[in-house]
């Protein structure tokens, strides 16, 4: 794909993935040769390296979306997509990738998303900090 076709790229950062790194650093020390402070390192660092930020790009046949450096990943066709809107996510709904009651939401921050609904029905949440860019990049034909 070139770079010429992607009508939007968007990737979010979440400073307070640090934490996963820094928390376990910290309890490394406390604990300095316990084997279970290894443990929480190690899935703080794989979290870390998993949900680092997100990024959405918009061409004008995929919806691709990826956490962290891409091994978790999504494609969406465009063609399955009926419409978009805007919309607001519940607080305890999280962040990640979770199943809500409008169905699966991927999201690394705040509230606001934009919600796909595919041709059968079914929908699919993209969290997002600038929702109504997303939301005009997807509307473009």
């Amino acid at each position: 794909m070139s770079i010429r076709s992607i009508i939007y790229h968007h990737r979010q950062f979440q400073p307070w993935w640090s934490l996963m790194i820094i928390v376990p650093v910290f309890l490394l020390i406390i604990v300095f040769y316990m084997a279970i402070a290894w443990i929480v390192i190690l899935i703080g660092l794989v979290a870390a390296a998993l949900f680092w930020g997100l990024t959405v790009e918009v061409n004008k046949d995929v919806v691709r979306l990826y956490f962290g450096f891409g091994i978790i990943h999504r494609s969406i066709l465009r063609e399955h997509i009926a419409m978009v809107t805007q919309v607001r996510n519940r607080w305890w709904w999280g962040f990640g990738i979770r199943w809500t009651p409008h169905g699966w939401m991927w999201n690394i921050s705040g509230l606001d998303a934009v919600e796909l609904t595919y041709h059968n029905g079914k929908k699919f949440r993209i969290g997002t900090d600038e929702p109504e860019a997303l939301l005009e990049a997807l509307k473009i034909v």
